[in-house]
């Protein structure tokens, strides 16, 4: 799995567990930031992405650890974020 293959399905995730428009998440580029004055992001948005995530790919994140809302800064943090539980770090 590479980071290729991770952000379109954030995408989709940020339109069915978000409802965000799909017009707003195709949009994204990778580098696009996803909190405040990017795409707006607040940190319950986050944990619900966050969840969606686990489901999605078949992970689960602990609620201890630190530094994990630096990972929604962007869709390739975040993509990173996924592809490093996953064991497949870029």
């Amino acid at each position: 799995m590479t980071q290729e293959d991770v952000i379109p399905r954030l995408k989709k995730l940020m339109t069915e567990r978000l409802r965000l428009a799909p017009e707003r998440t195709d949009s994204l580029d990778p580098n696009s930031l996803l909190l405040k004055d990017g795409l707006g992001l607040d940190s319950l948005d986050c944990i619900e992405l966050l969840l969606g995530i686990e489901d999605e790919f078949d992970l689960e994140f602990s609620e201890e650890q630190d530094g994990w809302m630096d990972s929604f800064s962007s869709l390739a943090t975040l993509s990173q974020l996924v592809l490093h539980a996953k064991g497949e770090s870029e």
